[in-house]
């Protein structure tokens, strides 16, 4: 069943994210409102991927998971972005999510304890227990067999310090994809987006991450600007938030009324 061109039939054959990412660039956005009904529905109009923002938004555990459910429900991966490194990373995971990204990395170190605590033994220390990845337990030896090669684990380089050390990152096993937060990097520099400092930094970013072999993400203002990075070899590219879209969405509308006649 379909309205217009959006799909309405559920797919229950979700392709690691992973696997997809090695394969072809993806896109999706941030969600920020706290609703599974906003995933189904950025997910019934085109996202591929959809990054819960447990960094910034009022989200707790029981709504990711439900997130998580709603997204494979429709056919769309759910990343979770965690506040940091810590509890959160193997809990975002416990939920089925696809994979986990985390804000603000800055060292080697940094990266290696993120690989630690999301790729179990002998590739990193990840504990397993009887949570909605395991099918509550009901799953445990197929998820455990499976999940370092299906689980995308992406770390963010988003500051002076992560740029600086961004050699040292990217060579880090266990790290799939490095992602660029353009908007924190730039603060982090003192510049503003689109700068020639900003620009360089970027770039320094995207060619030293796929010369170590890696993915490469980007949050990006919109299609073009997304159809320009995938272009240059970025595979995960995340277009504005929920928010933003229903904003634009919105103010258009309003605006184009009232400069209308009314009647």
């Amino acid at each position: 069943m379909s309205y217009g061109s959006v799909s309405l039939t559920p797919d229950s054959a979700l392709r690691p994210l992973r696997s997809t990412i090695g394969e072809k660039a993806v896109v999706g956005t941030f969600q920020i409102i706290a609703s599974p009904t906003v995933t189904e529905v950025l997910a019934a109009t085109g996202a591929e991927v959809i990054v819960a923002d447990a960094e910034h938004a009022a989200f707790d555990l029981p709504i990711l998971e439900q997130f998580v459910r709603a997204g494979q429900y429709r056919g769309a991966s759910v990343v979770i972005r965690v506040p940091w490194i810590g509890s959160d990373l193997s809990r975002a995971l416990d939920t089925g999510a696809a994979g986990v990204i985390v804000p603000r990395v800055e060292t080697a170190a940094q990266a290696e304890e993120i690989v630690r605590a999301t790729r179990f033994p002998p590739v990193g220390a990840r504990g397993i227990g009887p949570a909605r990845a395991t099918t509550y337990g009901l799953d445990m030896p197929s998820y455990r067999a499976n999940a370092n090669d299906d689980l995308l684990v992406v770390a963010m380089i988003e500051t002076q310090a992560g740029l600086e050390a961004v050699d040292e990152i990217v060579a880090v096993e266990g790290i799939d994809l490095i992602m660029v937060g353009p908007a924190d990097l730039a603060s982090s520099l003192g510049t503003t987006v689109g700068s020639s400092e900003h620009t360089d930094a970027v770039t320094r970013i995207i060619e030293t991450a796929l010369a170590a072999g890696r993915q490469v993400g980007i949050h990006c203002a919109n299609a073009a600007d997304a159809a320009s990075y995938r272009d240059r070899g970025v595979r995960l590219l995340l277009i504005g938030t929920d928010v933003a879209f229903l904003a634009e969405t919105a103010s258009t509308q309003f605006a184009e009324f009232s400069d209308g006649d009314r009647g």
